[in-house]
């Protein structure tokens, strides 16, 4: 994709938060504070806090051109809601600088200035935005925005957090409803996947646990995974077909085993095995 925008002398900005690969796309600019050389001070960002970070700095430079001399200067912590949101919903670590991300998010939604699509949701999930925790977010809107790239398409979960008060009630009870579909689907790949389990020992010489089933949905074979770590603590890999020569999978790892290290080395050992990956 970034190649084939410089070929038409479009100057592509690339934000992430994850650990960069050997070779990075050849991008005029990117914003990750994990990559090699950044001064950045908090490496736990989400990728929702590199963009806030990275409208903070553009703001600040436009201020300094004398942009805003005849223009109103746009309110960053307008955007703390999502920034809380996005960062607990990431699952990132909660260091410092998230903490007080989340912390100040949480306030702004506990005073009643969250968009329209946030309280609808909470409305959904069972929770009250005057008493908001950091726990509604990451168990009752989080998976409901979720849902809808997992089983549909995250469109949805976008026009919600966009939305009005005149629409935001409509969007969030059709991701309510996509969400319970999701768990439906997703109790019965975990019931597969504890069946299958349950014929591995788990024992000192496991490294790790792949899974596959021919009916499992690729966009909730993260969550299997997740869940199979947390039974067997051992790095896991669940995998969903996606045609009838590819497979998808969703992998998660436990402390001191670097998951994308393990499949960079199983990519060289192994040419045209691993199509593709990352995170």
């Amino acid at each position: 994709f970034v190649d084939e925008a410089n070929r038409y002398g479009i100057d592509v900005l690339i934000t992430d938060h994850h650990l960069p690969g050997e070779e990075v796309p050849a991008a005029a600019a990117i914003v990750n504070p994990n990559q090699t050389g950044c001064g950045f001070a908090s490496k736990n960002l989400a990728g929702v806090g590199v963009a806030f970070y990275l409208l903070s700095g553009v703001r600040r430079q436009l201020r300094a051109d004398g942009w805003f001399d005849d223009r109103p200067i746009p309110r960053l912590s307008d955007y703390l809601d999502l920034v809380a949101l996005g960062t607990i919903a990431d699952v990132v670590p909660l260091d410092r600088n998230n903490r007080i991300l989340v912390n100040e998010g949480i306030r702004r939604i506990r005073a009643g200035r969250a968009r329209p699509g946030i309280n609808a949701l909470l409305h959904y999930a069972g929770a009250d935005f005057r008493n908001v925790t950091a726990r509604d977010l990451a168990f009752g809107v989080g998976p409901r925005l979720n849902a809808a790239g997992r089983l549909q398409d995250m469109s949805l979960g976008i026009e919600c957090l966009l939305s009005g008060e005149d629409s935001a009630d409509e969007f969030a009870n059709a991701l309510n409803d996509i969400n319970s579909d999701r768990k439906e689907i997703e109790n019965e790949m975990k019931e597969q996947a504890e069946t299958a389990l349950s014929s591995i020992p788990v024992t000192e010489s496991l490294v790790g646990i792949c899974l596959y089933h021919r009916e499992w949905h690729q966009g909730v074979v993260g969550i299997v995974a997740s869940r199979i770590k947390d039974k067997a603590h051992r790095p896991v890999i669940a995998f969903a077909r996606t045609s009838e020569t590819e497979l998808k999978g969703s992998a998660r790892s436990i402390r001191g085993f670097h998951i994308r290290d393990a499949l960079d080395a199983i990519a060289t050992r192994n040419p045209g095995l691993v199509s593709k990956f990352g995170g």
